[in-house]
């Protein structure tokens, strides 16, 4: 009989449930400068402690932003899998990954009018009460810009 419930490598991310104040920076151009701004998100598990859910509110560039992601163990594949929808790209997008080395990787692709890249996105610098974020994206596993990052402390 296969294994059914919480994978116990859930207890890797278990360090995330609660509330978080983020600082979070966004560089829309890669000449621009990182605009600042802050918001809050809380962790929580859902569906039998299955799956790590996140809820976001805060602003992006002056303008309401809201987020919902999914963090889940795949102990079929034996990979790390995240799921982020918000109102800003209005879309749902898939990333899987691997936690290695104190830190947590997950890339994807997105597909946009005339043109699709890599996102990929990392949890580092991970403690009981703070932790970083960064998202880059690339055109090719070598390019990667960081577009977006954040600073998540415990509340």
């Amino acid at each position: 009989m296969s294994q059914t419930g919480p994978p116990r490598l859930l207890k890797k991310i278990a360090f995330l449930e609660g509330k978080w104040d983020v600082v979070m920076s966004v560089k829309p151009d890669p000449n621009a400068d990182w605009i600042e701004t802050e918001g809050n998100s809380e962790f929580r598990w859902i569906l039998g402690r299955t799956i790590l859910e996140q809820l976001y509110d805060g602003s992006m560039m002056g303008q309401p932003f809201k987020g919902r992601g999914n963090l889940a163990f795949n102990r079929y594949s034996g990979k790390w899998q995240h799921t982020w929808g918000d109102n800003v790209a209005a879309i749902l997008s898939m990333y899987e990954g691997d936690f290695t080395e104190g830190k947590l990787a997950v890339t994807g692709k997105e597909i946009t009018p005339g043109s699709s890249f890599l996102v990929r996105i990392t949890w580092y610098n991970i403690t009981d009460d703070k932790f970083d974020w960064v998202l880059e994206t690339a055109h090719d596993e070598s390019d990667w810009v960081p577009t977006m990052k954040a600073i998540y402390t415990r509340t």
